[in-house]
């Protein structure tokens, strides 16, 4: 299974919390089309060391970051960041109620306003768990702890987690011996209740639907990137008043045995993207499709403009509005990059190639990745010996 985001101006970089000055490695990153992006800070959390893993998962919206920590003694944390005047701030860090070494709390993160949902998927024998924490004030609070009414062991639960408004959605990629589930959990005045279980039409044992998830509205994407021996599926659903229906399956117009098709997903309401990182060799693809109206289409095929065999393309995806991100961890010896790209008139074109100001080989910049509107933030859970870094830039 696979898992699963340079200022030509001085910026800033938070670490531990604290915002200083960025003098070293200022620079401009090139972009495809020839357009400006500037990295505005890099993200440390505070009190990491070697082998925490900081970014191995990265969430955004508006002006708040949750960054994933699941490496170390493995219990893991999430760490929540703020922009505000002066800068990208830590304002708080999360750990489950429960967590305990070994339970990868961190791997998965999402964020919606002033709610923020963290995957554990190896908490309890791997039945997994995901914790949703909610913002008070200026305090950051557990709220839930959700798992799925039939969980057992090795489901892992939480191995990915999305939310959007009061609804929350968990894969559970290992449940009934790899066919996988996602649940829909909705917020009501008595707490967080689960209200749908999801699965794929046709999903067999080791297909993995729920590798990958997203959710926008009424509509929800899950990945299965194990289907027909590694080509892939895409499962769309829409909610109908209370009940979630399947209304398309998505599948590459390209994709062969092993491609992966699945391993990432993101959804904005009338676009979705998936990755496919083992295709061409692992050169990876990405693919575009959108709602024409009568049903659901491949509308592009993205991949970057200098990627090559064993990059991973497509390990990880993200869209926002008209402005999708992808990341490519294994470019450039594992230095990592993500690249951007735009719907313009004449298609979806790449605007933007993005890597840290101190990335270096091993780094996997673009393990995780994530936009809100013209901000993007990447993962680098290699850096630093695996301490990891986050990277926010500006497109």
């Amino acid at each position: 299974m696979g898992k699963s985001q340079v200022a030509s101006l001085c910026a800033l970089t938070v670490v531990a919390g604290i915002c200083l000055p960025l003098l070293a490695g200022c620079s401009s990153t090139p972009a495809g089309t020839g357009t400006t992006v500037k990295q505005v800070a890099e993200l440390k959390g505070s009190g990491l060391v070697t082998g925490d893993e900081f970014g191995s998962s990265v969430a955004i919206a508006g002006t708040t970051a949750v960054v994933g920590s699941s490496g170390g003694a493995y219990a893991g944390r999430a760490y929540v960041f703020q922009k505000g005047a002066s800068g990208w701030t830590e304002v708080a860090v999360l750990k489950g109620s429960d967590t305990t070494a070994g339970d990868r709390f961190g791997s998965a993160v999402a964020v919606s306003g002033t709610t923020a949902v963290v995957g554990a998927y190896d908490h309890a024998k791997d039945a997994g768990r995901a914790y949703v924490f909610q913002k008070t004030g200026s305090s950051w609070a557990q709220v839930a702890e959700l798992k799925a009414s039939d969980t057992v062991n090795d489901d892992y639960f939480g191995w990915s987690v999305a939310i959007s408004g009061p609804t929350v959605m968990v894969g559970a990629v290992g449940h009934d011996k790899y066919t996988g589930r996602a649940y829909m959990f909705e917020k009501r005045a008595s707490g967080w209740t689960e209200t749908a279980e999801l699965q794929g039409s046709g999903t067999v044992a080791e297909d993995g639907f729920g590798t990958s998830i997203g959710i926008d509205g009424t509509v929800a994407i899950v990945g299965a990137e194990g289907y027909a021996k590694g080509r892939g599926r895409a499962y769309l659903f829409s909610r109908i008043g209370s009940a979630w229906t399947q209304i398309a399956v998505l599948k590459a117009s390209d994709t062969i045995d092993g491609d992966n098709f699945g391993t990432s997903v993101a959804i904005a309401p009338t676009t979705a993207v998936v990755g496919a990182y083992g295709r061409a060799n692992f050169a990876g693809r990405a693919y575009v499709f959108e709602d024409t109206g009568t049903g659901w289409a491949q509308a592009a095929e993205l991949k970057g403009s200098d990627t090559t065999t064993g990059d991973y393309f497509g390990i990880s995806v993200a869209i926002s509005g008209t402005s999708i991100v992808v990341g490519a961890y294994d470019h450039a010896n594992d230095t990592g990059r993500g690249y951007v790209f735009e719907k313009e008139a004449s298609g979806w074109k790449q605007t933007a190639e993005l890597k840290g100001s101190d990335t270096v080989e091993d780094d996997y910049l673009g393990s995780s990745v994530a936009i809100s509107g013209t901000t993007t933030l990447a993962g680098a859970y290699g850096q630093a010996k695996y301490a990891g870094r986050a990277y926010v830039f500006k497109t």
